[in-house]
């Protein structure tokens, strides 16, 4: 081969080289490149959008505040969140428990233009048995609860979610997956998770229903849904009281639960509830070994009565704060009355 022009000593290169070169230039644009061995260098995920809804809870205590949560509720569907939280509580625990409230509220539900992730809380059945409450059984109360909110599929629109239910018996536990985030709505609600309410029966049917809300957070952790989660959020309506160390009895198998599923599950976990009635966003679960929170492990309480109120949380997972949250007020009673 002629090299004339050349410099003295070049050497044309190597086919071979010049392939594996260019091979090599492309390499960080390519899905994998298939190495010597066998072997292959996986693309790094991509990223996933944040997921933003908003959460409530713990209204409407009073007729008062049906008008301004309904226009809440519609200024932030607005903004097309997959959906809208409803931690429990629609109506206070003294006032008459009536299947007309229960289906006023679940019309409001139904007009929104995104489905409701709604809990119960205890206001809607556990405390009917007050006399202020019409001195009702509380598990009739839960029985027309189910029949009003969750068998009929145009009240909350979960099919549109794609939900997985718990158990036939208890509609009112689920779970979906948005965004790569797992939520869960379990069935925990104030009164010390019913234990308080001085029913025949009232025993039984706490242990039955923390049974299956234990069973189905774990079988969710196991299926594909759980593993693959890059975050978890689990739904619940009572204040767990976690300032009160092991606390309460109907709130001491879940507590032990979240320490357990810290262990089972890598990503970061939020706890969203109400019942309390005070804003909270902070990290109150304890790791036994360790004897401090864990960071991983959020939780945010809702505004509540008499202030209406809620809560938009951006999930990131991939953010140094996995959970943002912007508390938003819409109006008081004292506004209201002014």
């Amino acid at each position: 081969m002629p090299t004339r022009g050349l410099l003295p000593g070049y050497r044309p290169p190597n086919l071979r080289y010049l392939i594996l070169a260019l091979v090599l230039a492309w390499a960080p644009v390519l899905p994998t490149v298939a190495l010597a061995a066998g072997e292959a260098v996986p693309r790094e995920p991509a990223p996933v959008a944040p997921l933003r809804f908003f959460a409530v809870g713990d209204l409407p205590y009073h007729r008062a505040e049906e008008a301004p949560l309904r226009a809440l509720l519609l200024e932030a569907a607005s903004a097309r969140p997959p959906f809208i939280v409803h931690v429990g509580d629609i109506k206070s625990g003294g006032s008459p428990c009536t299947d007309e409230h229960l289906r006023r509220i679940a019309a409001l539900f139904a007009s929104l233009p995104v489905p409701v992730v709604y809990t119960p809380g205890d206001n809607e059945w556990t405390d009917c048995h007050r006399p202020g409450a019409g001195g009702l059984d509380p598990r009739d109360r839960l029985a027309r609860l189910r029949a009003i909110f969750f068998a009929d599929p145009a009240v909350l629109r979960l099919a549109a979610l794609g939900v997985i239910q718990a158990d036939p018996r208890y509609p009112e536990i689920y779970g979906l997956v948005a965004g790569e985030v797992l939520f869960v709505a379990l069935h925990v609600v104030g009164s010390q998770n019913g234990l308080d309410a001085p029913y025949a029966g009232a025993r039984a049917e706490f242990e039955d229903r923390d049974a299956v809300n234990q069973a189905f957070l774990n079988r969710l952790l196991d299926l594909p849904a759980g593993r693959n989660a890059r975050a978890l959020v689990v739904l619940i309506q009572a204040n767990p009281l976690f300032e009160a160390g092991q606390g309460p009895e109907g709130f001491q198998g879940f507590k032990q639960q979240l320490v357990a599923t810290m262990s089972r599950f890598p990503g970061p976990v939020l706890l969203i509830h109400g019942d309390t009635h005070r804003f909270q966003h902070n990290h109150p679960l304890l790791d036994p070994a360790r004897g401090v929170p864990f960071e991983r492990f959020t939780r945010v309480e809702v505004p509540a009565s008499p202030l209406v109120g809620g809560v938009w949380i951006r999930v990131d997972p991939q953010a140094a704060e996995p959970f943002a949250v912007k508390p938003v007020y819409a109006v008081s009673l004292e506004t209201l009355g002014n």
